[in-house]
């Protein structure tokens, strides 16, 4: 019995993106396990345990399914991965055989409508992120409308003269900013 036994991440990578290692199928838990499989050297449930970094009760129930299916085969209380899906360097998924697991715990195509659901979220969060940068680029283009302080009709435009008397006293040339005079006199200056 192997005890240093680790989970192969190449074997891993060939079947976490099947669906037959969806969550309601095998999931990552089988897919750990079946990566950490040997052919000719067995493991017990503790040891696929410590080399999985999953629980006994997980991979005990998980090797349950994976024999069930055939992606997995059990004697004398060892497990080891099948001959046919065993190569040169350890798992060698059988494409069939994971499409045939995939349809009978109903998972099948599963993969695909996520991944295009999350290629759909993808891109309408780039079309979200340009319009949300193009409505700040026309906020930046069309400023706010200066405020006017000075009312309009406070001085007579053809004569001069100040109407309000509210307005005694400020300099009102500009009537966008109005200012008060610095000399502190009470005289009312008028443009």
């Amino acid at each position: 019995m192997h005890t240093g036994r680790e989970v192969s991440t190449r074997a891993l990578g060939a079947v976490m993106g099947t669906d037959a290692c969806h969550h309601y199928a095998q999931g990552t838990s089988g897919a750990r396990i079946l990566a950490a499989l040997d052919p000719l050297d067995g493991a017990d449930v503790a040891h696929l345990a410590a080399a999985t970094g999953l629980h006994r009760t997980t991979v005990r129930r998980r090797v349950d399914k994976l024999v069930e299916y055939g992606l997995a085969e059990e004697a004398d209380g060892l497990v080891y991965l099948p001959r046919h899906l065993a190569g040169d360097e350890g798992l060698r998924p059988d494409p069939d055989q994971l499409e045939h697991v995939a349809l009978a715990r109903g998972t099948a195509g599963l993969g695909e409508r996520r991944r295009k659901r999350h290629g759909d979220q993808r891109r309408f969060y780039r079309q979200w992120l340009t319009a949300r940068s193009q409505h700040a680029v026309e906020r930046r283009r069309s400023p706010r409308p200066r405020l006017r302080l000075v009312p309009e009709g406070v001085v007579d435009e053809s004569t001069g003269e100040l109407r309000d008397t509210a307005w005694r006293g400020w300099i009102i040339d500009d009537p966008y900013r109005p200012t008060w005079p610095d000399d502190g006199s009470p005289e009312a200056v008028c443009g």
